[in-house]
C-alpha cells in the first residue's frame, strides 16, 4: 500500500529458520517489500513442528514468519536497501562489502560466533544466557522461557537494525540471539549487577506479590494482579473478606507473605466456583487487574482480537488460514496481502514489470543522530525503546513528573536493594536515584520534570512537541486524551510527528479500559498456556517478559512511522497492543489452533522434534542444557553419575550440543556473557555493570551515551534548548510548579525498610 509506513523499502532475506525470518516479516507486515531468497535444500521452518506433533503440510511456524513476503529464485543485484542474513564470517565476511545493500546479520552467538545456530539451540542459547537458572521453583529444575523467545527477539531487533542502517554510514548491523535475550530479559541481572547479591527463586507464586501467578477455576487459569493497593482492595470485595482491606497485617505485600497458607484457603474457593472470563470481566468493570490465562483456541475467537481485526486470513498452499495480520494499527495498516509461497514460486524482481527498478532507489532519510524522541512512559515496555535507541544517536528525552515520578526508581527486587556500603542512601532521596532496574533502563537519556495538571503544562509540553520527531506513550487507552493531548491536537502542534501509543490492550476494543502489566499479558498473550514445567497446567514468570516485547515492537513502530514521514512529511499514530506483540512471539500456535483446532502442547525444557533435549542433573549438583540426536539418550540418561564436564563432553562428542545451566550471578562473570555487559559509571551509585547495547555496528558495540539522569537533572537544559525558554520563564514556571521538584526521602513516601 502507498500509504503504508514502509513503503519503497526493498528487504532481501537470505536467512532461514526464525530470527532473520521474523526481521522480514515484521518489516513485511509495515509495507516494505519483502523478497526471500531461500537455500536449494529450503527453509528448515517449512517442516518444524511446534510440538510433540508432526507436522502435515507446512508448518504453522513458517507460514507465520513468512506471510507477505515474495519468494524467489534470483534477485537483480542492487535491487536490495538491505539484505537480512544468518551466516557467520566463516561464511560471508561483512567487511568485503563496499557497496550495495546494506546487511543485518541475525545469528545466534553473532557473526564471529561458531555457527549460525539451529532451532534447536534456543534451549543452549537460553541456558548460557543464565536466566534460566533464575527461572525455576526453588529446589526444581531451571526452567526455560517457552517457544522460541530468543530468536524472536532477535528478529526483533534485526528489524530495528534494519531501519537503522538505512539511515546512516554503518553498512553492517549484527544481533545475536544471546544478546537479544539477554536485553530482554535485564530485570534478571539487574539486582545481581546492581546490588551485588543473589536472590533466590520464587516459583509460580512469587510471595511478595501473593495472590500471583497462574491460578485455578472453573475452566482454565487466571493471573491476579496484586501489586498495586487498589488490586489488592478489590480482591478483598470480591472474596467477601472486607475486613483484610485495613488489616496492617494483609495490607502491606511483605507482611502478607507470612499469610500465604490462609489466603490459599480463602481464594481457592473462589476462584474454582468461576470461569475465567467471569473473572477476567471484573477487570472491565473494576480497576482490579487480572487477566485470563488464554489459551490459543480462545485467541481466535476472541472477541478483543476480533474487534481489532488482528488476526487475517493468509492463503497457504495448503489452503487458506488464520493468523496474525499486523501487529500495529495505524496510517496505511493493515498490509493485507499476506501469501505464503513456495520456494521459488514468484517472478524475481527485475524480471517483472511489476517488480520496478533493477537498483534500489536511493531513500531520503534523516540520521537517526538527528532524531529527538520524547519518552511519556515509566517503568520498562515504553524505557526499553529509549534505552535501545539512545546508543544508535537519538536523542531521548524522558519526560517525569513529581508526582508520579516513575515508580522504577522506588522498585526494588528485595530489601532496600541497595550496594554494599550505600544502605544509609536510603535515609534521603538518593534512594530513588540508585534503582539498578531504573539505572539500566535509562542510560543515555536527558531527564525532564514536568506537570501535565495544567493548561500552562500542556502548553510547555506542546511546545517541546513542535521540537520533536517522536513520542512512546506507554499509559492507559484514555490518559492521553483525557490531558487534551489526543492525535488531532498533536498533530496540530508538529504535522510531522509520530506518535506511538502502547496500552497493554491496545486503543480501543472491548478489553482497551482493562488494567494490564506484565503477568497480566503474560496471562493473555500466550506465554502462559505454554509455559511452565510439563505437569503445569499454566505458569506465569515474575520478570514481566512483554514489557520488553512490547517496547522492541515500539521502536519497529517508531522507526517505521518515521520512514513514512521523511518520505511524504506527514506524521502519523501507531497503535501498539501489548497483548498482541506477545502473541506475536507465539503466532505459530494462532496458526495451529486455526488451522488444527487445537492448543499448543507444553513442552517444559525440551525442543520440539529433538531426540534427546532438556535439563540435567549432574553428580556434581550442576545443570546441564542438553539438545542432541538419539545416540545421546543413555549420556543423558546416566547423567546422575557423571560430573557437569564429563556430560557436557560425551554430549559433544556424540555429536549434541550441551552447556552448563548458570545464572544472572554466576553467568556474567564468565563469556559470553561477559563480553555483552558494559561498565556505566553513574554520579550516585559510582560504576555499575549493565547489559550491553544488543547491536554491533560495523563490528563495535555502540557505547551507552551516559547514565541513567538524575531527576529533574535536565529539565531547564532540555526546555531552553528544545523550547527557546529563557532564564526568567524557567524560573517562573518552577515557582509555580509546572516544571521541576524534589523527591523527598523515601520514609515521607511510605517507604519502610
Amino acid at each position: 500500500m502507498v500509504d503504508a509506513p514502509l513503503h519503497g523499502l526493498r528487504v532481501l532475506e537470505t536467512a532461514t529458520g526464525i530470527a532473520g525470518p521474523y526481521a522480514g516479516r515484521l518489516l513485511a507486515m509495515l509495507g516494505a517489500d519483502v523478497v526471500k531468497l531461500e537455500p536449494a535444500g529450503g527453509d528448515p521452518a517449512r517442516t518444524q513442528p511446534i510440538d510433540d506433533k508432526p507436522v502435515t503440510g507446512t508448518s504453522p511456524l513458517f507460514v507465520h514468519l513468512n506471510a507477505g513476503k515474495r519468494n524467489v529464485a534470483a534477485i537483480e543485484p542492487g535491487w536490495a536497501h538491505v539484505v537480512i542474513d544468518d551466516r557467520v564470517r566463516a561464511d560471508l565476511d561483512p567487511d568485503e562489502l563496499t557497496d550495495g545493500p546494506k546487511l543485518v546479520s541475525v545469528t545466534a552467538w553473532g557473526i564471529d560466533g561458531p555457527s549460525s545456530g539451529r532451532i534447536a539451540d534456543e534451549l543452549i542459547v537460553q541456558a548460557q544466557s543464565g536466566f534460566l537458572g533464575f527461572n525455576r521453583d526453588p529446589g526444581d529444575a531451571p526452567l526455560r522461557l517457552p517457544g522460541w523467545p530468543a530468536q524472536y527477539m532477535a528478529g526483533a531487533l534485526a528489524a530495528v537494525g534494519a531501519m537503522a542502517t538505512v539511515r546512516g554510514d554503518h553498512r553492517h548491523v549484527d544481533v545475536s540471539w544471546l544478546a537479544a535475550f539477554l536485553s530482554s530479559t535485564e530485570l534478571a541481572y539487574a539486582d545481581a549487577l546492581h546490588c551485588e547479591r543473589r536472590r533466590e527463586p520464587v516459583g509460580a507464586h512469587p510471595p511478595t506479590a501473593f495472590p500471583s501467578g497462574a491460578i485455578p477455576c472453573a475452566d482454565g487459569f487466571v493471573a491476579p494482579g496484586s501489586i498495586r493497593a487498589i488490586d489488592w482492595e478489590m480482591q478483598c470485595l470480591f472474596y467477601e473478606r472486607p475486613d483484610l482491606i485495613e488489616d496492617p497485617e494483609y495490607t502491606s505485600r511483605q507482611r502478607r507473605v507470612a499469610h500465604i497458607d490462609e489466603l490459599w484457603d480463602i481464594i481457592r474457593p473462589w476462584y474454582s466456583a468461576r470461569t475465567k472470563r467471569e473473572i477476567f470481566q471484573l477487570a472491565l468493570d473494576t480497576p482490579w487487574a487480572v487477566g485470563m490465562v488464554m489459551t490459543p483456541t480462545d485467541a481466535v475467537t476472541d472477541p478483543h482480537l476480533d474487534e481489532r481485526e488482528f488476526l487475517q486470513p493468509i492463503a497457504t498452499p495448503d489452503g487458506e488460514v488464520r493468523g496474525i495480520g499486523t501487529i500495529w494499527r495505524g496510517a496505511g495498516l493493515p498490509v493485507t496481502d499476506l501469501r505464503v509461497s513456495e520456494r521459488s514460486a514468484d517472478p524475481s524482481p527485475g524480471q517483472d514489470p511489476a517488480g520496478g527498478d533493477r537498483r534500489a532507489p536511493e531513500l531520503d532519510l534523516r540520521r537517526l543522530d538527528g532524531l529527538r524522541l520524547i519518552e511519556m512512559t515509566v517503568a520498562w515496555a515504553g524505557p526499553y525503546v529509549g534505552n535501545l535507541l539512545s546508543p544508535l544517536g537519538v536523542d531521548v528525552v524522558k519526560l517525569e513528573a513529581q508526582a508520579p515520578f516513575d515508580g522504577w526508581r522506588a522498585l526494588r527486587p528485595y530489601d532496600h536493594g541497595m550496594r554494599p556500603g550505600q544502605e544509609e542512601m536510603v535515609e534521603d532521596n538518593r534512594f530513588f536515584e540508585a534503582s539498578g532496574l531504573f539505572n539500566a533502563l535509562n542510560r543515555g537519556k536527558r531527564d525532564c520534570v514536568l506537570s501535565l495538571a495544567s493548561d500552562e503544562g500542556r502548553d510547555v509540553f506542546l511546545d517541546l512537541v513542535r521540537s520533536a520527531d517522536g513520542i512512546v506513550a506507554n499509559f492507559s487507552a484514555h490518559v492521553l486524551p483525557s490531558l487534551g493531548l489526543d492525535w488531532a491536537t498533536l498533530e496540530q502542534a508538529n504535522p510531522g510527528l509520530v506518535v506511538v501509543r502502547m496500552p497493554a490492550f491496545g486503543i480501543d476494543g472491548p478489553y482497551s479500559g482493562a488494567a494490564g502489566y506484565g503477568s497480566i499479558v503474560e496471562a493473555m498473550g500466550g506465554i502462559g498456556h505454554r509455559q511452565g514445567y510439563e505437569r503445569e497446567g499454566a505458569r506465569i514468570s515474575n520478570i514481566y517478559y512483554p514489557d520488553p516485547v512490547a517496547g522492541v515492537h515500539a521502536a519497529v513502530a517508531l522507526l517505521a512511522g518515521l520512514h513514512r514521514r521523511d518520505l511524504t512529511g506527514a506524521g502519523c499514530e501507531l497503535d501498539l497492543s501489548h497483548q498482541e506483540a506477545t502473541w506475536s512471539l507465539h503466532g505459530d500456535a494462532l496458526v495451529l489452533a486455526s488451522s488444527e483446532g487445537r492448543d499448543v502442547e507444553r513442552l517444559g525444557n525440551r525442543e520440539p522434534a529433538v531426540p534427546v533435549s532438556g535439563v540435567v542433573a549432574t553428580a556434581d549438583e550442576r545443570w546441564v542444557a542438553v539438545v542432541g540426536p538419539e545416540v545421546c539418550r543413555p549420556i543423558v540418561d546416566g547423567a546422575g553419575t557423571a560430573t557437569a564436564d564429563a556430560l557436557m563432553a560425551a554430549v559433544d562428542a556424540a555429536g549434541g550440543s550441551a552447556c552448563e545451566v548458570l545464572d544472572p550471578w554466576t553467568a556474567p562473570a564468565v563469556d559470553p556473557v561477559r563480553s555483552l555487559l558494559e561498565v556505566v559509571d553513574h554520579p550516585v551509585t559510582g560504576p555499575v555493570r549493565h547489559v550491553a547495547s544488543p547491536f554491533r555496528l560495523d563490528g563495535s558495540r555502540p557505547a551507552t551515551r551516559g547514565p541513567a539522569p538524575l531527576f529533574d537533572q535536565h529539565t531547564d537544559e532540555v526546555l531552553s534548548e528544545l523550547a527557546g525558554y529563557d532564564s526568567r520563564r524557567l524560573a517562573a514556571l518552577r515557582e509555580d510548579e509546572v516544571i521541576g521538584g524534589e523527591l523527598p526521602p523515601p520514609a515521607t513516601l511510605g517507604y519502610r525498610f
